[in-house]
């Protein structure tokens, strides 16, 4: 692996890093308003399900493009 992989992986690593940290963070709705009305069980659903579409869709560009498929 040469420097431009390795620094390709360590963006992709870190993108989901912040992005599960993220995940942890935000869906506390004990303190939030239900601004969009759908009650909050359905916005954190909903949120969860957007988090997930974009993890999935970090993760399956990284093994395209780093050949990482494990990690």
């Amino acid at each position: 692996m040469d420097d431009y992989d390795a620094g390709q992986k360590r963006g992709y690593n870190n993108a989901l890093r912040i992005l599960r940290e993220f995940d942890k963070k935000v869906f506390d709705l004990t303190d939030s308003d239900d601004i969009y009305n759908v009650g909050k069980s359905n916005l954190y659903n909903i949120q969860k399900d957007f988090l997930h579409e974009i993890y999935g869709a970090i993760k399956k560009d990284k093994e395209e493009y780093t050949d990482d498929q494990f990690n």
